[in-house]
C-alpha cells in the first residue's frame, strides 16, 4: 500500500510538470513581454496552491481539452478608482479567478486607502490616472505632467510601501498630450496604456456594456478593455468576463514587463 501511494504521488508530480511544461511551451510564439506576464501569472497562482489542488486542476484541464489560446490576450483595465464599488469589483474578479489592472486617481487613493490595499493584496496590478484628471492642469507644462504622476506614486507608496510605473492619461494619450509631456514621462520610465475596446460604461446601461464587448471585441488578438468604477460596471463585469473566456481569451493583469500599448506607438 505504501509503495502504491508513493507511485501515485510520483505520477501526479510528473503529470503536473508535464502540464506546466505544455503551458509554457505554448506561450513560445506570444510576444516576449506577454510570455513573461503569462509565466508570472501561472507560477504566482501555483505558489499559493497545494499539490492536491494543482493535481486536481491539471486533471480537469486534461478532461476539458485544450485551454484558451495564449495568442488571444485580454487586459481588463478599470479607471477612476478606488471607490465605494472597488470591493464589489474585486469580489467579481475573485469569483472568476482573474486579475485586472486598476488605474487610480490620487485623491481617491487617499479617500479609499483600504480599497487600495485590498487591490494590491489580491494580486491585481495598480497604475495611475493622474491627480487632477484635468488636461488643462495636467499639460500646463512637462514638469506639471511629471509631478502629477510622481505625486500618485508617492501617495501609493505611503499607503502600500510599493510603487508603479503604469499610467493611463485622462481621455487617452492622444490627441491632447503634447510631445514634451510625452517625452518627460517616457524619460522617467512611465509606461503609458490606452485601450482598443471602450465599454462606454460611464454612460451605458449594463446590457449595453455587455453588448459593446460582444460587438467591438470581435476578431482581435489583443484586447485592452476600458472600464470605470461604476454601479453598472459591477453588474456587467461577470457577463463580460464570461464572453471573453468563451471567445478564448487569456485574461491577464498588465505588469511593468508587458509591452505598453498606446496611441503614440500605434500598436492598438
Amino acid at each position: 500500500m505504501k509503495n502504491k501511494i508513493i507511485s501515485i504521488v510520483i505520477a501526479s508530480i510528473v503529470l503536473v510538470v508535464g502540464v506546466l511544461g505544455f503551458k509554457i511551451f505554448t506561450t513560445k510564439n506570444v510576444e516576449e513581454t506577454s510570455v513573461y506576464s503569462e509565466k508570472s501569472y501561472i507560477f504566482n497562482k501555483i505558489k499559493n496552491e497545494t499539490l492536491a489542488n494543482i493535481i486536481d486542476d491539471a486533471t480537469s484541464q486534461i478532461h476539458k481539452g485544450p485551454g484558451p489560446s495564449p495568442e488571444k490576450i485580454a487586459y481588463i483595465t478599470i479607471d477612476d478608482g478606488p471607490s465605494k464599488y472597488t470591493n464589489e469589483i474585486l469580489d467579481v474578479l475573485k469569483k472568476n479567478n482573474i486579475k485586472a489592472t486598476f488605474f487610480m486617481i490620487e485623491g481617491n487613493m487617499k479617500k479609499h486607502k483600504e480599497e487600495v490595499k485590498n487591490v494590491q493584496k489580491e494580486g491585481h496590478s495598480v497604475g495611475f490616472h493622474s491627480v487632477s484628471h484635468d488636461i488643462k492642469q495636467l499639460y500646463k507644462s512637462p514638469e506639471a505632467t511629471l509631478k502629477e504622476f510622481d505625486t500618485c506614486n508617492n501617495t501609493f507608496y505611503n499607503i502600500t510601501g510599493d510603487v508603479s510605473k503604469l499610467i493611463r492619461l485622462p481621455y487617452g494619450s492622444k490627441p491632447y498630450m503634447p510631445d514634451e509631456s510625452h517625452n518627460i514621462l517616457d524619460k522617467n520610465g512611465y509606461l503609458m496604456w490606452d485601450w482598443n475596446l471602450d465599454t462606454e460604461d460611464w454612460r451605458a446601461t449594463t446590457d449595453k456594456i455587455v453588448s459593446n464587448v460582444l460587438y467591438y471585441g470581435r476578431d482581435r488578438q489583443h484586447l485592452v478593455v476600458l472600464m470605470h468604477e461604476k454601479e453598472q460596471t459591477v453588474k456587467a463585469l461577470d457577463g463580460m468576463i464570461k464572453i471573453l473566456k468563451e471567445r478564448g481569451y487569456t485574461i491577464l493583469p498588465i505588469t511593468e514587463y508587458t509591452k505598453p500599448r498606446n496611441f503614440w506607438d500605434k500598436n492598438l
